[in-house]
């Protein structure tokens, strides 16, 4: 298994990371900025931000670390923040998109879609689709598998977690289902949107083959990772599914939060990811997984593409 300590020099490259603040993300942009990497660590607010960039500049005083400041929950800051980005920044070789919440209580944002599909999806493909720019511009200078795209995924999308084969466009269908069926939901529209930008801008792509750039990516699954995103499960609030955190913990399947960055880091930064795992879903450990096979159906992930990109274009946000 691939470890943190194993990355290269990442001098010269640029990451961002959303939901970079805490948890898996702030382990994530640690990581990048130990390296040398110029990070992008993607916060709700500035006060978060900055605390979490004090912590890793009293371990690495020179990190070259900066804030952007989004919030999932509002499109209009995720097109402003890709906005303030591209005219900052004239490069981007890495894209982890991390920030999501787990099995909150059925709500929709003022954006008009379910909280966690918004937060976990929606906002990611609104982000990525402003910055294919940038990335297109680092791929066409610096050549295939120097711009990577990174979808946070989780197991949870798995047919055999919660039923998952398709996504549900049903508003009434979807506020049916529990809210660990829902966060299911997400994560399974993570892997169909990994697998969307694959076959757009991968290896082998019309993107690729015309000249305006390869762009390799891939989704993950981070392991069980005692974060904030399952304080819902942690605290009790949830007593169907307090009990699972304890029993995880207790035999060592709840790992530390600062061990769930290793598969993004491999994909985002390691000279052993290769063209030919473009696409592909892989495991805690870097290694590659099966994800659910609903992901590899190619008209599924039109649907969701252009269900995505209609809604995205009505509310002005592209």
């Amino acid at each position: 298994m691939p470890t943190t300590s194993s990355l290269p020099s990442l001098q010269g490259k640029t990451f961002l990371v959303t939901g970079g603040n805490t948890g898996i993300g702030y382990s994530t942009c640690l990581n990048l900025a130990a390296q040398g990497a110029k990070t992008i660590m993607c916060a709700r607010s500035s006060p978060k931000a900055a605390s979490a960039i004090a912590s890793i500049k009293e371990l690495h005083p020179e990190a070259d670390i900066r804030a952007l400041i989004m919030d999932h929950n509002c499109l209009a800051t995720i097109a402003e923040a890709a906005r303030l980005f591209s005219a900052q920044e004239p490069k981007l070789h890495g894209l982890i998109l991390n920030a999501g919440v787990m099995a909150v209580p059925y709500e929709t944002t003022p954006d008009g879609f379910e909280k966690q599909m918004q937060i976990n999806y929606v906002a990611h493909w609104l982000l990525t689709s402003h910055l294919l720019p940038v990335l297109f511009s680092t791929a066409r200078l610096e050549g295939p598998g120097s711009v990577r795209v990174v979808s946070v995924s989780s197991d949870g999308h798995q047919k055999y977690s919660f039923g998952v084969t398709k996504i549900l466009y049903d508003a009434s269908e979807v506020e049916a289902c529990s809210d660990f069926k829902r966060y299911a939901l997400s994560k399974f529209a993570n892997v169909l949107h990994a697998d969307s930008l694959h076959s757009q801008y991968g290896p082998g792509s019309e993107s690729s083959r015309q000249g305006q750039g390869e762009i390799w990516t891939a989704s993950l699954h981070p392991g069980f990772i005692d974060t904030q995103l399952n304080e819902k499960i942690r605290d009790g609030t949830s007593w169907k599914f307090s009990w699972v955190h304890r029993v995880l913990k207790m035999f060592g399947v709840l790992r530390p939060w600062d061990e769930g960055c290793v598969s993004s880091l491999f994909v985002a930064a390691s000279p052993e990811f290769t063209a030919a795992m473009s696409g592909k879903y892989f495991n805690e450990k870097a290694g590659l997984k099966e994800p659910n096979p609903g992901t590899k159906d190619v008209e599924e992930q039109i649907r969701l593409e252009k269900w995505t990109r209609e809604a995205m274009q009505k509310g002005g946000w592209i």
